[in-house]
């Protein structure tokens, strides 16, 4: 990986993050720190609603077989991107720029923007709709809009303070989730009393890998070139996403799905509450929702500095305000259908990304200040295209099969049509 020269002083660019530059080696961080804000990423109280709906649509066999698929295809997918980011030291936003052009990214960084903007709103709400249904006497807006204010600040202060909330939020989480989940099976009769368990509208095994990959897809492709920017090798990217994918992810959802047979609730805070344990439910609950709201705060900010002019600073108070607004309007009802979005629309960039790594610039993208890049790459959009088309195509593991055929047109067109880019004189 080459150093970019803007990078040479790097205290002068840490307020932004490092936004439009490449994380110089100096400002890299170990796989413990990476690992707790990954996890903090990971824990988010949606994978386990994902869960939810998976626990009661498949018996239990089928439901873990499920889950530990489609953590496994996250876990390939943000190990690739992690790598990527790793030895590239670049944004989401930066990563777009060489895939689809100059103008051509604001595309996906929209989509990112979109994404982080509704998931954060849907963390806001949340935290005021369980307060409420733990304390009914409080009302959900007046917190919905505290906490997302709250969000919002730790993400304005960067990679620092996310590190200090994650470290206090994903020991208790485990913790606490844990207790939860064994006293969830032992009220279920054990292993066997969840295995006799029947579903009232079961749904196809496909499309519960589906929902597994849906709930943190954005996650695996959009989030991880932000945190896995700051790794000191390779190595440590893949060790940090295989431990937060294939650990971390699975815990969540196999909580929410063994939580929901067991109460009728894929809500881990329900369903600690109902267990007796109301004051840790409510703790859990917001370190858990407020750990990735804030990511989702600060990779979106990453994503449109990359695009405009504006200081990341106030792009995310931008972006808590939006999000608050969208948690009162009610952003929370369509969670549904934003999940299957998400499916359809995320997966198949982490194909195009590959195939620009190792294909059309071979694992080393050329400086910024020293090329042109092309207005529109039209092989990223046409990849981008045939893989969402092909992600509603229901054959086999659609969501697996969207990436393959994007990576695989986004490597040919890569070859034919060459990158666009121009040598600056």
């Amino acid at each position: 990986m080459k150093e970019n020269p803007s990078a040479a002083n790097p205290v002068e660019n840490n307020n932004d993050e490092f936004s439009n530059q490449r994380v110089p080696l100096s400002e890299r961080k170990g796989w413990l720190n990476l690992l707790t804000v990954s996890l903090g990423y990971v824990f988010v109280v949606t994978s386990m609603q994902a869960g939810g709906n998976i626990g009661v649509g498949l018996n239990f066999r089928d439901a873990f077989l499920a889950i530990l698929l489609s953590s496994v295809i996250l876990a390939v997918l943000a190990c690739v991107m992690g790598v990527i980011a790793a030895k590239s030291g670049l944004t989401l936003g930066l990563l777009s720029k060489y895939s689809f052009g100059k103008a051509g990214t604001y595309v996906p960084v929209a989509i990112v923007a979109i994404t982080t903007i509704g998931w954060f709103s849907i963390d806001a709400y949340m935290i005021g709709q369980s307060t409420n249904a733990l304390f009914s006497m409080v009302p959900i807006i007046p917190v919905a809009i505290l906490g997302g204010i709250g969000m919002t600040l730790t993400a304005l202060r960067g990679m620092k303070w996310m590190t200090y909330l994650s470290n206090l939020a994903v020991p208790l989480i485990i913790v606490f989730g844990t207790i939860s989940m064994v006293m969830a099976v032992q009220s279920s009769g054990g292993v066997a009393g969840l295995m006799a368990m029947t579903q009232e509208n079961p749904i196809s095994f496909s499309k519960a890998v589906a929902l597994g990959v849906g709930s943190y897809a954005v996650g695996a492709v959009m989030f991880t070139p932000d945190i896995m920017r700051f790794a000191k090798s390779a190595k440590t990217a893949i060790i940090v996403m295989i431990i937060t994918l294939m650990l971390g992810n699975t815990f969540m959802v196999l909580s929410g799905a063994i939580g929901a047979v067991a109460t009728g609730s894929p809500d881990i805070a329900m369903v600690m509450a109902a267990q007796g344990l109301l004051a840790p439910a409510f703790l859990v609950l917001v370190l858990n929702i407020w750990s990735t709201a804030q990511g989702c705060v600060y990779s979106g900010s990453m994503s449109l500095s990359s695009v405009t002019k504006i200081k990341r600073p106030y792009l995310v108070i931008g972006f808590g305000v939006v999000g608050i607004i969208f948690a009162v309007i009610g952003f929370y009802n369509y969670f549904g259908s934003y999940i299957d979005f998400l499916s359809a629309t995320v997966p198949p960039l982490g194909g195009i990304f590959l195939a620009d790594f190792l294909v059309t610039y071979r694992q080393d993208y050329p400086e910024m200040d020293k090329i042109e890049l092309p207005t529109i790459n039209i092989s990223g959009f046409i990849a981008w295209i045939v893989g969402f088309v092909v992600s509603r195509i229901q054959i086999g593991m659609p969501v697996v099969n969207c990436i393959i055929v994007a990576f695989l047109v986004k490597a040919i067109l890569g070859k034919v049509m060459g990158s666009g880019i121009k040598q600056r004189q």
